[in-house]
């Protein structure tokens, strides 16, 4: 067997040599060879590798998973590389993907592995993983409603507040429908239109403008949305607010704003209405306060004066005084109003001007007053 063993050694160097994946066989559990490529990503010389456990270099936590996918590989029931964890030498955690087949040497049972080192291409894509993860976690909790556009507006992804805001699951959205499905109709051209020029110019498109959804009971949402290009790509992710309360606070406040208007117009009106009307009041007053005035002073205080020269008994005389004392205080209220008007005249002075104004002759003022036709004179001076 060993001078067998040394032909084929022979040839699985030169094979090895020019294959760029770990090549070795195992012999009862352990190495028997390796080439230099097992030797680089476990860090162990292949001096040191041939004679060992073949499972030695395999993560504690991934020897079982490794069996059961050896076992099911060398009954033919697997064709597919498996991936596992290695310990090299250094202490470093590698990730290999291997493949293996028996082999009969001599009649002999082995095993004949090839690996590769996959450990950059693993850890991308579990920063890819782990980026995707949280991608999808933002996605998801952003507390907006979210969806992934792709260029010919199929829907390719949406998170659970889209799912509440249009009535439909992400089975239904995803990869089956496009998003022309929820656009209300009249906003449906302008939508079109921004989805075209977004994918020739990103600038050239809104960013942020509003919206109507139909969603699948036939309800409509105003929303704002805001959506942008996934750079590298035609793709474009959009968030949407539902604003419907917000717009019908704004249409009730329209309304309320008309209804303020009009009931402000209407007070104007009655405002106009009720100045007129006080002004005639103010007028109407005014000449009748004139008229019983002058009819006080041209025709009753008169008559007063001669029954006060005329021979009355003492108690006729007396009922004579309290009238003419009313008759001066009813006067007396008007020429107060009059003074006010004209502060820098006299009760006298007004008192004669009123009989002027009434047209009373220099005469009948004097006997009304009890005064000369000079003094009279003077006044009407």
């Amino acid at each position: 067997m060993g001078s067998v063993l040394q032909d084929i050694d022979l040839t699985l160097r030169i094979l090895a040599e020019r294959f760029i994946a770990g090549l070795y066989l195992v012999k009862a559990g352990r190495f028997i060879f390796v080439n230099d490529n097992v030797s680089r990503y476990t860090e162990y010389p292949v001096k040191e590798l041939v004679g060992a456990k073949a499972d030695s270099l395999i993560h504690p936590d991934d020897k079982e998973r490794v069996k059961i996918e050896a076992r099911r590989m060398l009954r033919g029931e697997s064709h597919v590389p498996y991936l596992f964890r290695i310990i090299t030498k250094q202490g470093h955690i590698r990730w290999v993907m291997e493949m293996i087949s028996p082999y009969t040497l001599d009649r002999t049972p082995m095993l004949l592995g090839s690996t590769m080192n996959v450990t950059d291409r693993n850890e991308a894509q579990e920063r890819l993983q782990a980026s995707e993860n949280l991608y999808r976690t933002i996605f998801e909790t952003t507390g907006t409603a979210m969806t992934i556009v792709e260029e010919d507006m199929t829907v390719s992804l949406v998170n659970t507040e889209f799912e509440k805001l249009s009535g439909a699951g992400k089975d239904f959205w995803e990869g089956n429908h496009s998003w022309k499905e929820y656009v209300h109709a009249d906003d449906l051209g302008r939508m079109l239109r921004y989805h075209h020029d977004r994918r020739i110019d990103p600038g050239s498109a809104p960013r942020s403008y509003e919206f109507r959804i139909m969603d699948r009971q036939g309800g409509v949402h105003d929303v704002l949305n805001t959506i942008s290009i996934i750079p590298g790509t035609k793709r474009s992710v959009s968030s949407y607010i539902d604003i419907s309360g917000r717009k019908k606070y704004e249409d009730t406040l329209i309304r309320r704003e008309t209804e303020l208007r009009d009931k402000t117009r209407d007070l104007e009106e009655l405002n106009a209405a009720l100045r007129v009307l006080l002004k005639q009041r103010d007028e109407d007053r005014s000449e009748l306060e004139d008229n019983v005035l002058s009819v006080l002073n041209r025709l009753v205080m008169p008559c007063i004066e001669k029954l006060k020269k005329s021979p009355l008994r003492e108690s006729d005389m007396t009922c004579l005084h309290v009238i003419e004392s009313h008759l001066k205080d009813i006067t007396s209220s008007f020429v107060r109003k009059l003074s006010s008007e004209h502060l820098k005249l006299t009760p006298r002075e007004l008192q004669m001007a009123g009989l002027i104004k009434e047209g009373r002759t220099t005469k009948e003022i004097a006997d009304f007053m009890n005064i000369s036709l000079a003094t009279v004179e003077i006044h009407r001076h």
